[in-house]
């Protein structure tokens, strides 16, 4: 070690989760839990790497055996895996309808058709001699709906596009529709009251909207604030989303719903970093001990 000197003291270096590699001083000593011996001075530990790595600087004290203790930040979980196809749902008014997608059948309406390549497709629905056709716009990993009205007289359907804070689901009567970030929704001519829940943040909403035939009808709904409170033990800087907020304690602090990226920074202890999902009603909260 370049540091062979007289006088080294032990100094343990743990962590948790343990098997982290340790640097001291620019130099690897290994993984968790290792012990060192170190001239008195002071050092610079680093326990982890990449964006997990925490610094910590000491002062070795001669005759004291020192220790150093990191917490690690959970490695982030795998991101799910990507839906490469939609669904679609048809519906008629009045039900019963024979549908066929893209030339192969599928029963009679309601009915749901799941693995779908995302694109447009052709909904052709017949009943009691009258067919009517369709084109629907299909996302991969996102449901969309289509309801043909059977009545005859004029054009029986317009277009909704919904703009939201959050993604959430488009209910109509219990029965989803959609998602809000579904492009265009098809629609039946005449008012529909919509449920728009997202269950996670607490969200939910009821607009009544009204369809006009060949059109789109767009349903603009406002920002949701909730709220955040904040503390860390002995006291750290807090970044949100990349934007320094303040420093602990932060009190009912009032973000927009939905999930944000929150660091914790204490200059001689290190960061840590954690996902908050700040949702309607009961502030969300986060307290951490940054000399663990």
């Amino acid at each position: 070690m370049p540091w062979a000197a007289a006088h080294a003291t032990p100094v343990a270096v743990t962590s948790d989760p343990e098997g982290a590699p340790v640097i001291i001083d620019g130099v690897r000593m290994g993984t968790t839990p290792v012990t060192s011996a170190l001239p008195p001075g002071p050092h610079t530990v680093v326990v982890g790497e990449g964006a997990r790595a925490q610094t910590q600087h000491i002062e070795v004290q001669r005759g004291t055996e020192a220790t150093v203790h990191v917490a690690l930040a959970a490695a982030p979980a795998a991101a799910p895996p990507v839906a490469s196809t939609g669904e679609l749902r048809v519906s008629t008014e009045p039900p019963g309808a024979e549908v066929v997608v893209d030339g192969q059948a599928h029963g009679a309406s309601p009915v749901t058709i799941d693995g779908l390549a995302p694109g447009r497709h052709e909904v052709t629905v017949t009943r009691a001699g009258v067919t009517i056709r369709r084109s629907v716009e299909v996302e991969a990993g996102a449901p969309a709906s289509v309801i043909v009205s059977l009545g005859g007289g004029g054009i029986a359907s317009g277009w909704l596009t919904v703009v939201s804070p959050v993604v959430a689901d488009l209910f109509e009567n219990g029965t989803l529709l959609g998602r809000t970030n579904t492009p265009r929704l098809l629609l039946p001519v005449g008012g529909h009251e919509l449920d728009i829940v997202d269950e996670t943040l607490g969200y939910r909403v009821r607009r009544t909207v009204q369809i006009t035939g060949g059109s789109t009808t767009r349903l603009q709904l406002e920002p949701v604030n909730g709220l955040v409170n904040i503390n860390a033990q002995p006291w750290a800087e807090v970044w949100i989303d990349g934007v320094r907020v303040g420093e602990t304690p932060v009190g009912n602090l009032s973000l927009p719903i939905g999930f944000h990226d929150v660091v914790l920074r204490h200059p001689q202890l290190g960061e840590q970093r954690q996902t908050v999902a700040i949702g309607v009603g009961t502030p969300a909260r986060i307290g951490v001990d940054l000399r663990r």
